[in-house]
């Protein structure tokens, strides 16, 4: 009989050991609801910082986050330092949930870019990975902890950033002035269909007194290893006046993605996916 109470005791703590252990080295098992809370302070999060509103940043950080007073004076002074400063998350990754701390840990793939006033263009760095540790209290879910994956994304150097926007700025200054020569000289001699481009170009110039690329705004999206190729993502709004009678048109909220190319000169030059 006893020997049966020892074997049942040691089934007992083992359950229990086995069960303390899932709680605490669970995955995420949020509800659907509570991940959707939890992105979204990531996202206010990502909102504050680009906008520099520390005083609203600061109510989503717990009195217990690492140096808080710090962290927020730091991103206060990034927007007087900087001409330009964005945070942007590419993804996020919710990799746990502790049910009895209320913890919730996301992983966070972003990148980020800054500019000083000495600078040709800005530094850029692609994938850069953070950890955010979240909890939730009474008011709802707050951040506790950011912690960067030391060595993580990639610098890219801001006169190779303005190496590769050049070219793109270049092919808007040419559409606006229908500017054949111009445009011709950014546009990659690998360009697929290049002889078609350069003639859909031409006859534009015929039909349409004004063109007008309304640049809202532009994301490098990648760079070789080598330096030599990039994909750079833009958005804009699009707007043309005929020659005959005068019709104006605009187009708004486009995007496209556009692959360019070190020529043998040394400069970039677009080679792929203009509209």
């Amino acid at each position: 009989m006893k020997r049966k109470i020892k074997i049942m005791n040691k089934i007992s703590i083992l359950f229990w050991s086995a069960l303390i252990f899932a709680l605490l080295f669970t995955g995420c098992s949020l509800p659907e609801d509570e991940k959707k809370d939890v992105i979204k302070i990531l996202e206010i999060r990502e909102e504050l910082s680009n906008s520099g509103q520390t005083n609203k940043l600061a109510i989503i950080l717990t009195d217990n986050f690492p140096n808080r007073k710090e962290y927020l004076d730091q991103l206060k002074y990034r927007h007087f330092y900087f001409t330009e400063y964005n945070y942007e998350i590419n993804t996020i990754n919710l990799t746990s949930y502790n049910p009895l701390t209320k913890k919730a840990v996301a992983i966070i793939d972003f990148d980020i870019l800054f500019k000083t006033p000495e600078d040709p263009a800005a530094t850029i760095f692609l994938d850069r990975t953070e950890k955010v540790t979240l909890v939730k209290e009474k008011i709802g879910w707050k951040i506790d902890n950011i912690e960067e994956i030391k060595d993580s994304g990639r610098k890219i150097a801001p006169q190779l950033v303005h190496d590769i926007f050049h070219p793109l700025d270049t092919r808007r200054v040419a559409l606006s002035n229908n500017d054949y020569e111009l445009f011709e000289s950014v546009i990659h001699n690998d360009f697929a269909s290049r002889k078609e481009l350069l003639s859909d170009f031409k006859q534009n110039a015929e039909v349409f007194s004004e063109i007008n690329y309304g640049l809202k705004g532009r994301k490098l999206i990648s760079v070789s290893s080598d330096e030599n190729n990039a994909e750079v993502i833009q958005y804009f709004d699009l707007a043309f006046k005929t020659k005959e009678g005068g019709v104006s048109e605009k187009i708004e909220n486009q995007k496209e993605v556009i692959s360019l190319k070190k020529a043998d000169d040394g400069t970039w030059k677009i080679v792929g996916g203009l509209r």
